[in-house]
């Protein structure tokens, strides 16, 4: 019997728990892609002094962070390198997480236990896997997700230049979407062409649920309508339109209320911003939480709201999906694939009534959950890792062929 591919997942994102946090969607595909592959992950992971950890909440969690973990059965190592604050540390970024890693990686594979590098963004972490690939003489693919070409690959020159970089580096590259494959093509023209490797959704935990039932379990009101937001509270996720929002769904629904499951920088600004509209007594910021109670959540609510600027495809509009839930998103990355107007609406970006009108005609629409859920039944993480299995291997025998 062949020996299966040995891979490292390599992200400098990834949670430290089983259930889940923000990043819950990389723990999902890595312990996929396991059932297929000799996997173990690689998190680079800032080194933090003691004075910052007792500072800054977000450096304490880093400092906090153990060498070695086991996550879903995953090997995890959380490598430390130096993050130095400022802009000006981006460019470089991708240099000191390679030097970070390395040793971890040669002890893997001088164990036998790395023949490619799989890296979960472009950058950062695609050109610092790409590096380590270089020095141990292994093959480097990575998967673009969406900020980092969105944001990082594309509004600056020398994100352009680093994201061309990476891209001739690996020896494939992939997408979460279609619509960000174009963007990496336009960016890259020429050198690889990316495939569409798509997220999985686990149809067990994410399905329909009693609405009720489901706001007694979290202790939410069983009055009114609820609109969610899951994600990260950061910038150009259109929260700042979606409390607009909510202030003139009230208007017509008094009742009406939002939960913002998820947490980020923007936290107070928000809470500040809901208080001077009158809509704070509304609006219930939930934090982290696990990712074992998102389904939850989503059965609590009558529509997700993802108002985003840009996205490559976000996950959680497919799990409310596939939990029955009608959603209102805008158009960005591949969401107009999915959605369609038997299983929500699309609004413009930045435009707060078309976003209050939208959430006002789902509400009173009676959608069939279940006709809703099956829009999206093909999306599988055994899917996913088959296809991303296919994608490693023709990857790992271009670098073979190369040498």
């Amino acid at each position: 019997m062949p020996r299966r591919l040995a891979v490292v997942f390599f992200t400098s994102a990834f949670p430290t728990r089983a259930d889940g946090g923000a990043d819950a969607v990389l723990a999902r595909r890595a312990r996929a892609l396991a059932a297929h592959a000799e996997v173990c992950v690689v998190v680079p992971t800032p080194w933090t002094p003691r004075w910052l950890a007792r500072l800054v909440p977000r450096w304490r969690g880093y400092a906090e962070t153990p060498p070695r973990l086991t996550i879903m059965g995953l090997e995890t190592f959380y490598p430390r390198y130096v993050q130095m604050p400022g802009r000006w540390f981006v460019p470089i970024a991708p240099l000191a997480m390679a030097l970070g890693s390395v040793w971890r990686l040669w002890q893997l594979r001088r164990a036998g236990r790395l023949d490619i590098v799989y890296s979960q963004a472009t950058l950062p972490d695609g050109l610092a896997g790409a590096i380590l690939a270089k020095v141990l003489g292994v093959a480097a693919a990575c998967l673009a997700r969406g900020t980092d070409v969105n944001e990082m690959g594309r509004r600056t020159a020398v994100g352009r230049w680093l994201t061309r970089l990476t891209v001739r580096w690996n020896h494939a590259v992939a997408a979460v979407g279609h619509n960000l494959a174009a963007t990496l093509r336009a960016l890259v023209s020429g050198t690889h062409e990316p495939v569409v490797l798509k997220h999985g959704i686990e149809h067990e935990v994410f399905r329909p649920g009693d609405r009720t039932a489901a706001r007694r379990r979290l202790g939410l009101s069983s009055e009114g309508k609820a609109v969610l937001f899951v994600g990260r509270l950061v910038l150009g996720k259109g929260l700042h339109d979606l409390l607009h929002a909510l202030r003139d769904v009230r208007a017509r629904e008094p009742a009406t209320f939002l939960a913002l499951v998820g947490d980020g920088p923007l936290r107070t600004e928000l809470q500040r911003l809901a208080a001077s509209l009158g809509v704070g007594n509304a609006t219930i910021f939930a934090g982290d939480r696990p990712y074992a109670e998102i389904p939850l959540w989503m059965q609590a609510a009558d529509v997700l709201a993802l108002p985003s600027e840009s996205e490559g495809f976000p996950n959680v509009v497919r799990e409310a999906l596939a939990c029955g839930r009608p959603v209102v998103v805008t158009p960005v990355g591949d969401v107009p694939r999915v959605v369609t107007p038997s299983n929500g609406r699309l609004v413009p970006v930045g435009d707060v009534p078309a976003l209050a009108a939208a959430l006002l005609e789902v509400m009173a629409t009676r959608f069939e959950p279940e006709r809703i859920r099956a829009t999206v039944k093909d999306a599988t993480w055994e899917r996913n890792a088959q296809e991303t299995l296919v994608f490693l291997e023709a990857a790992f025998w271009r670098s073979r062929a190369s040498r």
